[in-house]
């Protein structure tokens, strides 16, 4: 981070301007392709809509210490995976650019897989940038936690990396060398990266993009051989190690972490509450830490609720439901319906390029890490996790608009 003239400039918001730039630079060669509105740039639209009504209405400053900004949040959270919907929605897809895009995102992978091993083997002097071995800055050192600082962002992004690896190499290209090579190399240094991040929510998106693309891309034995070890080794470890799971080592105690789990009923009570006073509209965007104090006193629970004072929420959908209420609520689960919906329409264009289809893979094996993720964290605070969300979102609605025709009910 560089700071000038009152701004903090980073890479990736240089990274953003120059999308704006050419975005400007398309728009005026005319090279945008916006062929028809879909059914999910309305629900988009309209929470959006809802979400800046929800967010005027409040103080835009932080007015509490810890809490984060408003308009930051709202900028940050939403404003700008929007965005990057909006540009890569609007693109016009070519196979060389998904291959460059796809080293560069395998190039991602590769360092911050090997970052986070370096973490946790606590070989500072190799781990860049230094600011990664700062314990004063951040959360979750001890974990690994790259340089976003913050294990759970750090998983998202390797997962992010895995899915697209997997899919543009022995999916797509499973009798090439090369590909089998590069998935050989990489798939297992970003899997133990994975592991190194001490995050349940995490491992559980590991295992769902294994289980996503063995049911979607295996058939007949190989499939069923792959679901079988698979569900023995779940229950295996399960059984052994249940308990550990509740309770582990991070970067704190096991008990520490027995207690970060219990927290979560704690939340989910004092959301349920709030959203009983005001269901309709909520609280208003950002303002769950500003109108929870009242509930925190409330003594007629054996749930120790008070032990989430002072923390941003860690369940993104209760989050919604109390900030925004049932409008709001309704409004996004609009959002994913709509996107599930153009996802299946793309994987189900058999007649699709092959490399174009399997932007549905991707998109399927995101978007589920990202709904694990939303019950266990309130994930709108960077802009890192719904970013790959809605590029993810965006790839797939370009495709479908670019490649699929509807005929009836058939899709080719």
């Amino acid at each position: 981070a560089v700071d000038a003239a009152g701004l903090t400039m980073t890479l990736d918001r240089l990274c953003l301007l120059a999308i704006v730039v050419q975005v400007v630079l398309r728009w005026r060669r005319g090279e945008l392709q916006l062929r028809r509105l879909e059914a999910l740039d309305v629900a988009m639209g309209l929470f959006l809509l809802w979400l800046l009504a929800r967010t005027i209405t409040q103080p835009l400053g932080a007015t509490l210490p810890g809490q984060p900004p408003t308009l930051m949040h709202l900028v940050n959270g939403y404003m700008v995976p929007f965005f990057l919907y909006a540009v890569l929605r609007t693109a016009k897809l070519e196979p060389q650019q998904m291959r460059t895009a796809l080293i560069v995102l395998m190039g991602l992978g590769v360092y911050l897989g090997i970052t986070a091993l370096l973490e946790i083997a606590k070989l500072w002097g190799l781990v860049f940038p230094r600011f990664i071995g700062d314990p004063t800055i951040g959360i979750h050192f001890g974990r690994a936690r790259g340089p976003m600082l913050q294990s759970v962002r750090l998983g998202v992004a390797l997962l992010a990396c895995l899915a697209p690896l997997v899919v543009y190499t022995i999916w797509l290209q499973p009798l090439k060398r090369t590909s089998w090579s590069a998935f050989l190399i990489i798939a297992p240094l970003l899997a133990a990266a994975v592991m190194a991040t001490y995050t349940r929510s995490v491992w559980m998106g590991l295992g769902l993009i294994m289980a996503t693309l063995t049911w979607l891309c295996m058939k007949g034995l190989p499939r069923r051989a792959v679901i079988t070890f698979g569900l023995f080794g779940v229950l295996g470890v399960g059984v052994i190690r249940g308990p550990d799971l509740v309770a582990f080592k991070r970067e704190y105690s096991a008990a520490e972490t027995r207690e970060s789990t219990y927290m979560r009923a704690a939340f989910a009570y004092v959301s349920l509450e709030m959203f009983k006073d005001r269901p309709v509209t909520g609280f208003g965007f950002n303002q769950f830490q500003i109108y929870n104090l009242p509930y925190l006193a409330d003594r007629s629970t054996e749930i120790r609720v008070e032990s989430i004072r002072g923390y941003v929420h860690h369940n993104s959908f209760l989050s919604v439901l109390v900030d925004l209420g049932l409008i709001g609520f309704s409004l996004y689960a609009f959002v994913g319906l709509s996107a599930a919906i153009q996802i299946y329409i793309l994987w189900q264009s058999h007649a699709v390029p092959r490399w174009a289809r399997g932007l549905s893979l991707v998109a399927i094996c995101i978007c589920g890490v990202h709904l694990i993720q939303m019950a266990f964290h309130e994930v709108s605070f960077s802009t890192i996790e719904n970013s790959f969300v809605y590029a993810a979102l965006g790839l797939v609605v370009a495709a479908k608009q670019q490649f699929c025709t509807l005929t009836g009910n058939s899709v080719q």
